[in-house]
């Protein structure tokens, strides 16, 4: 198993951008554009790289469980599971959604139905 460090610049860059990314992020969810959910699964694109450079012992101890070489394929690993977990949900959410506007787009033509019957005075409306 290899030991290597990342270079001062590469914590300083990671660190940077996962304060900064963070920030915005709480920010965004505090104003209500993003639930709980979304903060925390954004939150890992911040988060894992900055594990992975932070702790670099751990990242070589779970590229060694895993059986990969080098740390950085189980971060992209990591990183895609993820995306795919976020992408899922939001699939899921945009069909929600899609079945609730119909459900609503029904509802107002039934409603609008109705109103012309009661206007035009027919009975059994």
């Amino acid at each position: 198993m290899t030991n290597v460090l990342p270079s001062p610049e590469t914590v300083a860059v990671i660190s940077a951008f996962a304060l900064i990314y963070m920030l915005v992020l709480l920010r965004k969810t505090l104003q209500g554009k993003f639930d709980l959910y979304d903060f925390l699964m954004l939150s890992m694109v911040a988060i894992i790289p900055a594990g992975f450079t932070l702790f670099p012992t751990l990242a070589y101890l779970v590229s060694h469980l895993t059986g990969v070489v080098f740390p950085f394929v189980v971060m992209f690993g990591a990183l895609f599971l993820v995306v795919f977990a976020f992408m899922h949900n939001m699939t899921a959410r945009l069909h929600r959604l899609e079945r609730q506007n119909c459900a609503l787009i029904q509802e107002t033509s039934l409603l609008a139905l109705e109103l012309r019957a009661k206007e035009s005075g027919q009975p059994g409306a």
